[in-house]
């Protein structure tokens, strides 16, 4: 099996940019969510996907997580870095009190945050799941002051309460402009734009590699948002 955490490229010191012929240090990347994130054998999860991007265009980077793979077996495929805080059934409300936890055992410059889409299935409001999502950020920022979130308006369903989705994309983009900070960017990373339930997914909630490979998509596009610069090989 490959060394997972290992590959090439940095992160600049302030700005998460990086300079030609130094030396950097990896970028921790914490992909957190529900089954979206840590998706089912024998799929791959966007994680696959993302992380090949992102090596294949020459980011130093290191999945970080608590977690390992795929929820319920192997990934089909295992040749990426399978780290990754992915619970299935998670909605921000339960994951809220292992922010805590997760960000001391991780330390990540960059948290991939997709929670809210099973809050809403259960019924509950959207300013309800905005102000958790919320409230997770400011756990991450006071564990980590300049890390940075890009945080999911997360793909559609089919299923309960699945109109108000979204009502909270809208939502969950407002509040990442307001939460926004100039050491401590949230930038909110639209996966319900462009993404059809009937041909993304494998049973209407959860994606297929068409539906893993757009999210991986927009994620890396948001990813250099944040001035991570490609170095030269």
């Amino acid at each position: 099996m490959i060394n997972r955490k290992m590959v090439a490229v940095g992160l600049a010191s302030a700005c998460l940019c990086l300079t030609q012929n130094v030396v950097q240090a990896q970028l921790r990347i914490l992909p957190i969510g529900d089954s979206v994130t840590s998706s089912f054998s024998p799929h791959f999860s966007y994680r696959y996907w993302l992380w090949h991007k992102l090596v294949d265009h020459g980011y130093n980077v290191d999945f970080v997580g608590t977690q390992e793979g795929v929820a319920d077996g192997p990934p089909g495929n295992p040749n990426f870095d399978q780290d990754h805080e992915g619970r299935p059934g998670w909605t921000a409300d339960s994951a809220f009190g292992s922010i805590d936890g997760i960000a001391s055992a991780t330390g990540p410059d960059i948290v991939l945050l997709d929670l809210g889409a099973n809050d809403i299935m259960q019924g509950s409001t959207v300013p309800e799941v905005v102000a958790k999502l919320k409230a997770i950020i400011d756990r991450f920022r006071a564990a980590n002051p300049n890390v940075k979130i890009l945080i999911a308006e997360p793909t559609p369903y089919a299923g309960p309460n699945s109109r108000q989705m979204s009502k909270l994309k809208g939502a969950i983009g407002l509040m990442a402009k307001h939460a926004t900070q100039a050491h401590s960017r949230v930038i909110a990373v639209d996966l319900f734009g462009g993404f059809s339930v009937s041909t993304d997914t494998y049973d209407g909630m959860h994606p297929d590699q068409s539906g893993e490979l757009k999210i991986a998509s927009k994620f890396y596009a948001a990813l250099r948002q944040l001035a991570i610069v490609q170095a030269s090989r």
